[in-house]
């Protein structure tokens, strides 16, 4: 979504074979010392995956097309780099680095979806009818 009080929002689903696995909510947040990437998983039910909070990552570096971010507090994920391909669509590469065994990449492209058209007078919506 567009930025709007300091503030971007968005989601992702995980779908396989029709089924939503897990949804991701995530928010860009400026604050006074930088920008603050937030996230968090959950069930299509809205349970959450984690038993903490959020997981927060801090703004590292940044540049016109790429986003550079680190977790100040652990390393799942380390880092979590975000980078513009074009206007609507770009890439999240996160690398997590476990206790035991080896660091894992994950990545995920990104597509703005457009707002869906709601026709004039279909279904009841969530104001009276005039008389």
């Amino acid at each position: 979504m567009a930025p709007k009080a300091g503030m971007m929002l968005g989601d992702f689903r995980v779908i396989e074979n029709d089924k939503v696995l897990a949804i991701e909510i995530f928010t860009l947040v400026e604050k006074s010392g930088g920008i603050n990437f937030y996230f968090r998983h959950f069930t299509p039910e809205l349970v959450p995956w984690e038993k903490s909070d959020g997981t927060l990552l801090k703004l590292a570096s940044a540049d016109a097309k790429r986003f550079d971010f680190e977790n100040p507090t652990n390393n799942k994920p380390k880092r979590a780099i975000l980078t513009r391909i074009d206007a609507d669509t770009y890439i999240a590469r996160s690398e997590i680095i476990p206790e035991n065994g080896d660091p894992q990449i994950i990545e995920i492209t990104y597509h703005r979806q457009p707002l869906a058209t709601i026709a004039p007078n279909s279904g009841a919506g969530a104001h009276p009818k005039k008389k």
